[in-house]
């Protein structure tokens, strides 16, 4: 995933700075979000320091959309598990989605579907078959 992320450092940290804007929305960043933007710099190859240098100063990567629909889409899924991971999903955080969203190229409908079952299965467990119904459903 990401490959050609891979050789654009600050595309990746792009990812990093959305995650943490949408972690600090509500102006106080929980542990658990903080677990998961670690967990999502190490899957895309980020390390502590680059970690560390982007929640200094996440305005400086502004998000890049990959090229690859695949890509984008795994951007889009961090956020809405992001928006989610801390048991509250808030107005502002379902804006940045949306906005983030349609930065990446999503249809407004699709990415308003996704974030009704975020909410719908907000503290249960969530069946990945929710999230790809949502997906071919706008496919077609």
């Amino acid at each position: 995933m990401f490959n050609n992320y891979e050789k654009n450092i600050e595309a990746r940290k792009s990812i990093i700075a959305i995650l943490y804007q949408m972690a600090k929305s509500d102006n106080s960043v929980a542990n658990i979000e903080l677990v998961y933007l670690n967990k999502v710099a190490k899957n895309i190859g980020l390390d502590p320091i680059d970690v560390e240098e982007v929640i200094n100063h996440p305005e400086d990567f502004p998000l890049v959309a990959p090229s690859e629909a695949g890509e984008r889409m795994t951007i889009l899924y961090y956020l809405l598990f992001m928006m989610r991971v801390d048991g509250i999903i808030k107005e502002r955080e379902e804006k940045l989605v949306y906005e983030a969203g349609f930065r990446l190229g999503f249809n407004e409908k699709l990415v308003y579907d996704l974030i009704h079952v975020m909410k719908t299965y907000l503290n249960k467990e969530l069946p990945p078959e929710a999230m790809l119904e949502q997906i071919r459903k706008h496919l077609n």
